[in-house]
């Protein structure tokens, strides 16, 4: 596993994390939460380099597009899709504005290596991951 459990249990029960509804594959619900929580970082750590910001945001939407048509494809019920689609939307994923810049930085010095992991490929994919949680 890439971030640590409290990292993660930190992340998903954040009041601005919108829930992940059950699927009916419980592998396929850890990636998706898996994915929203590495991309909260992402998106959040990048906000300073435009650049970087805006591939990871491009490929990003990519990825939760590419989700939504696989969880289509396997009849996930619609309250789930719903529900990953709010849940992924990059604006669910960035702090509020009004998030104090010491919560902000807190979150990046817990992940100083973000960039590396995100430039390696050491995140979940979800066009990857996903239809094998379904097998």
């Amino acid at each position: 596993m890439r971030y640590s459990a409290p990292f993660l249990i930190a992340t998903l029960t954040s009041p601005a994390t919108a829930q992940v509804v059950p699927t009916g594959s419980p592998a396929a619900d850890i990636l998706l939460s898996q994915a929203i929580a590495e991309h909260r970082v992402f998106l959040t750590c990048s906000a300073l380099d435009p650049l970087t910001h805006q591939q990871i945001l491009t490929n990003w939407q990519r990825d939760a597009a590419a989700a939504v048509a696989i969880l289509t494809a396997h009849t996930v019920p619609q309250d789930a899709i719903t529900a990953f689609t709010r849940a992924a939307d990059p604006a669910a994923l960035m702090p509020a504005e009004d998030t104090p810049w010491s919560e902000v930085k807190g979150l990046c010095d817990t992940h100083p290596d973000w960039q590396k992991t995100y430039y390696e490929f050491n995140l979940t994919i979800l066009d990857l991951k996903l239809p094998g949680a379904f097998q």
